[in-house]
C-alpha cells in the first residue's frame, strides 16, 4: 500500500484507484483507514471550492482519527495523521495531535525500516516541516546521513 500511496501523490488516477480499492472493503484494518484517510486528505489538492476541500478534510480526520484510536501506538497511523495535521490551517482546530503523533513515531525508531526509500522520505518530510523539537532534528539528521550511506 506505501507504493501505491506514493504514486497516489503524484497522479490523481491513481489516487483515485486506490481510494475506490479502499473505499471497497467493508472491514477495514485501521491501516486501511488511515490510508483511506490520507487519500481523503490528498483528494483536496484536486477539489475546486473551500467547501469540497472540508468535507475531504473532514472525511480525512475521521477516518485517521478511528484508525488511530483502534490501534493508538501504530506510528505508521500516527505519522499519516500528522502529515494531513501539519497542512491543516490551525484556526480550523484540527491539527491538536501533532505534538502526541510526533511522540509515537519518535518512541518507535524503527518505523518503516523495512523499506528504505519510504524511510527517507518520512525523515525528509519530518525535517521539512520544522515540527521536531532541537533533540528529534538532531536525531533524524543522524538517521538521514545513515540513510544517506545505505542508499
Amino acid at each position: 500500500m506505501r507504493d501505491l500511496l506514493v504514486v497516489a501523490t503524484e497522479h490523481k488516477p491513481a489516487l483515485d484507484s486506490l481510494l475506490n480499492i479502499l473505499e471497497s472493503i467493508d472491514k477495514k484494518t485501521p491501516t486501511e483507514e488511515s490510508y483511506c484517510g490520507i487519500c481523503y486528505g490528498l483528494s483536496c489538492s484536486y477539489d475546486e471550492g473551500n467547501w469540497a476541500k472540508l468535507k475531504h478534510v473532514v472525511k480525512s480526520k475521521n477516518y485517521l482519527n478511528s484508525a488511530v484510536d483502534r490501534d493508538p501506538k501504530n506510528p505508521e497511523l500516527r505519522f499519516m495523521r500528522f502529515m494531513l495535521e501539519h497542512f491543516l490551517p490551525s484556526f480550523l482546530g484540527f491539527n491538536k495531535h501533532i505534538p502526541d503523533d510526533l511522540k509515537v513515531v519518535f518512541a518507535n525508531p524503527t518505523f518503516i525500516d523495512d523499506n528504505l526509500r519510504m524511510k527517507k522520505m518520512a525523515i525528509d518530510f519530518l525535517l521539512w516541516t520544522k515540527r521536531c523539537t532541537p533533540e528529534q532534528t538532531k536525531l533524524l539528521e543522524e538517521q538521514q546521513a545513515h540513510l544517506n550511506k545505505k542508499m
